[in-house]
């Protein structure tokens, strides 16, 4: 074999070698953004989130060889916003919401539309706003229909929710809470558990408090949850600081 040929077989095996092991960096809720976002998302390595329209999404704090290959074949895409590692590990990405759902309270009231909370039980009682970008309006029809459909004593858990779409930071962080972007629903805080609540009452240290909630507390049935769950909607009570009256759209949590 010609050293040229030898140079070559070198070369293939160690892009390769670099292809793979970039891949197997990427943060698993990373990865799963294209596959529940594939209209926007174009592709997602350890380092960049590209988008369909020739943008980009920094990560802090990670690069592999795949990135820098990315970087020089879409050199010409402008970073439009940068997400922590902080971020990647709560696997809240609000530089990905603000790109799809608005970057402000105006972009995002543009795209809200007023949904009727289970209105053959309720009436008009209680509208809800939520975006129509990725269909979630339509899914949380089909949700509210769904429910509709239990037995009545499941409704005293959705009576009175406790809202949707406001324009706020999560109490006591720095990041935007998923309402503000009406992609979030709470359904009766009366009978939900929020580990702040629970802490404030019990001064459990949080690994009881998950004891707490899931053995002793959790009332929001089964049903209900996985009813949300087919239209995409993640349920609070799996989070670690659980909030088991809150749902959000987000796929990429489910994949």
């Amino acid at each position: 074999m010609t050293s040229k040929r030898i140079f070559h077989l070198i070369s293939f095996l160690l892009f390769n070698c670099f292809i793979l092991s970039s891949y197997a960096e990427i943060s698993p809720s990373l990865y799963h953004l294209k596959k529940a976002y594939p209209q926007y998302v174009q592709s997602v390595t350890n380092h960049y989130i590209y988008w369909k329209d020739g943008t980009r999404i920094s990560i802090q704090g990670s690069s592999s060889f795949l990135d820098w290959i990315n970087h020089f074949f879409y050199s010409g895409s402008p970073s439009i916003d940068t997400i922590s590692q902080k971020e990647v590990q709560r696997e809240h990405y609000e530089a990905v919401f603000k790109k799809m759902y608005g970057g402000s309270i105006k972009e995002v009231r543009q795209h809200l539309k007023t949904v009727y909370w289970m209105p053959h039980v309720y009436g008009k009682l209680y509208p809800l706003k939520v975006t129509t970008i990725n269909g979630i309006d339509k899914k949380l029809q089909r949700i509210s229909a769904a429910l509709e459909k239990l037995p009545p004593s499941y409704f005293k858990y959705l009576a009175r929710p406790a809202g949707s779409f406001y324009w706020r930071r999560v109490e006591g962080e720095d990041y935007l809470s998923t309402h503000s972007f009406g992609i979030a629903i709470d359904i009766n805080s009366h009978y939900s558990n929020y580990w702040l609540w629970d802490y404030k009452k019990t001064r459990k240290p949080l690994n009881q408090l998950r004891h707490y909630k899931l053995i002793c507390h959790n009332r929001i049935p089964d049903k209900i949850v996985k009813i949300f769950a087919k239209e995409g909607f993640y349920w609070g009570g799996n989070w670690y600081f659980y909030d088991t009256m809150h749902f959000e759209y987000r796929p990429d949590l489910f994949a």
